[in-house]
């Protein structure tokens, strides 16, 4: 293991001669990140909540379609999934931010209330959820051939 004066990191422990074919451009690298989000589909679109973060790839612009309900409620399912998780995780290390913690708590609800749109809709999403009397008796008792134990 090896660091160069710029602290980059080198696993080529027996090629340190050649170090300075390796360049890092650290200026391109953004290591502060702003509280200015997206909005939770353009922040899951583009994989980051944080516009200070967001760095562009090759003009690729990315938005899923959906085409029925199920798959919009899904995609929603998924959309305040990512934006909490992301949240969560600026909030792991600035716990005092409160207008990140507020739009946690919004998108909390939003998530909270698409889960039992998607449920009453669809059926359960997780088979945690699953009630002994659902209709889903395949998650209820997975193994047909298990009966008490003979």
């Amino acid at each position: 293991m090896y660091f160069d004066q710029n602290n980059n990191y080198f696993d080529d422990y027996y090629n340190i001669d050649n170090i300075n074919d390796y360049s890092i451009n650290i200026d391109s690298i953004n290591f502060n990140r702003g509280n200015e989000l997206y909005n939770a589909e353009d922040g899951f679109n583009k994989g980051n909540m944080f516009k200070d973060l967001y760095s562009k790839y090759k003009n690729h612009v990315y938005k899923l379609k959906t085409y029925n309900q199920k798959d919009e409620s899904l995609y929603k399912v998924q959309m305040y999934t990512f934006a909490l998780k992301d949240l969560g995780l600026y909030l792991d290390t600035h716990p005092s931010d409160q207008s990140i913690l507020v739009e946690y708590q919004r998108i909390r609800k939003l998530l909270e209330n698409e889960k039992i749109k998607y449920e009453k809709n669809f059926g359960a999403l997780y088979a945690s959820d699953v009630i002994s009397d659902d209709k889903w008796t395949w998650i209820n008792n997975p193994w047909p051939w298990d009966k008490g134990g003979k």
